[in-house]
């Protein structure tokens, strides 16, 4: 195989996958060349020379750079369109996926309706291009019922949906089409977690497989109550936990939250995530229930609108007001991701009085 001298940036393997989405995403990495790893360190290859300060404000980790010989990935087609050119027309082309999630060693495309018929072609093709992805799985449909879970049909590689997916150091086990996670939280995990302070109790009312939880543990010593209606969920998690080595503590709960809460929890919580953006709003009071005064709530949701912050700001204090508490303090306000045209996934950090 061919090699090339290219610039690179080599960090600890434990944060691989963090800066390894961090320069993809900023358009950084050299996908036409193999990622390297030895002795614990991971060189990625980049398109360019950078300054060390430009990951270092990112990533407070060991960094290296310079330049070494990177060997070319294959000889063939490196793109989607360069692989399905004798395949699809161009209007076709031109609605392949740019962009995907990568869940573990799982990719994840979204494919028009245009495409569905080529899904196969174009899963092998995309299998080729990224060759260290096991499996290619298609969205099929929204994430819906009590579990907030979707379809996924397995279009190239091994059939199924559970792998083990890292985020700065901590190791997720995850089933797509088990329960809840989304790998474009990846930065608000790290920023809730950032938040907390050792001896912190921390109720996570929607916990999913438990990325929020498991990010607070293991650089805390903090306990966490995480709860989710799903058991496979706390399935999940449970796993998770003995996957890392943590310094606080998580009590996986299988239960629906407002019975946990008022049932279990007394009025002494420090902080409480609300990570449930289409129905958080109906649990507001039982957040209020279980936050001492002076804690905070993270709650998120879905807003649209030409001033989604505005909105979100109105919407807090109103459910907080309804349920019978007040606002001392909204400390953060932040758009998420975008969730569809013209609507974000917002959060608000609020202090509860």
């Amino acid at each position: 195989m061919m090699q090339d001298l290219r610039p690179y940036v080599c960090v600890p393997s434990v944060y691989g996958e963090s800066v390894r989405k961090y320069l993809l995403d900023s358009g950084l990495l050299d996908l036409e060349y193999r990622i390297y790893s030895s002795d614990g360190k991971i060189y990625f290859p980049l398109k360019m020379e950078i300054e060390v300060a430009q990951i270092r404000s990112v990533f407070q980790i060991d960094i290296r750079m310079g330049k070494r010989e990177f060997t070319k990935v294959r000889d063939g087609p490196r793109s989607l369109t360069e692989a399905l050119n004798d395949c699809l027309s161009p209007e076709q082309l031109a609605l392949l996926p740019r962009a995907y999630d990568l869940v573990g060693d799982i990719a994840i495309l979204e494919l028009p309706p245009e495409l569905m018929d080529h899904r196969y072609e174009i899963g092998h093709a995309f299998q080729q291009i990224h060759p260290n992805f096991s499996t290619v799985l298609l969205k099929r449909g929204a994430i819906s019922g009590l579990t907030r879970v979707r379809e996924y049909e397995v279009i190239a590689g091994e059939p199924k949906t559970d792998t083990i997916h890292t985020e700065y150091g901590c190791r997720i086990a995850v089933d797509l089409a088990k329960a809840y996670f989304s790998p474009r939280l990846l930065e608000e995990h790290h920023r809730v977690a950032s938040l907390v302070s050792d001896g912190e109790i921390v109720l996570d009312m929607f916990t999913g497989v438990g990325p929020f939880a498991l990010h607070i543990a293991k650089s805390h010593n903090a306990h966490v109550f995480a709860v989710d209606i799903n058991p496979e969920a706390i399935a999940l998690l449970q796993r998770s936990i003995r996957l890392n080595r943590l310094v606080g503590t998580i009590d996986p709960v299988t239960a629906d939250a407002h019975d946990y809460v008022r049932s279990n929890l007394p009025h002494s919580v420090d902080r409480v995530i609300m990570n449930h953006p289409s129905g958080a709003a109906d649990f507001m009071a039982d957040a209020c229930h279980a936050v001492k005064a002076g804690g905070m709530i993270h709650y998120y949701d879905f807003i649209g609108g030409p001033n989604p912050e505005r909105l979100l700001r109105t919407r807090v204090r109103d459910l907080v007001t309804s349920a019978g508490y007040n606002i001392a303090e909204i400390r953060t306000i932040r758009r998420v991701r975008d969730s569809a045209p013209y609507e974000y996934q917002m959060v608000v950090d609020i202090i509860i009085e």
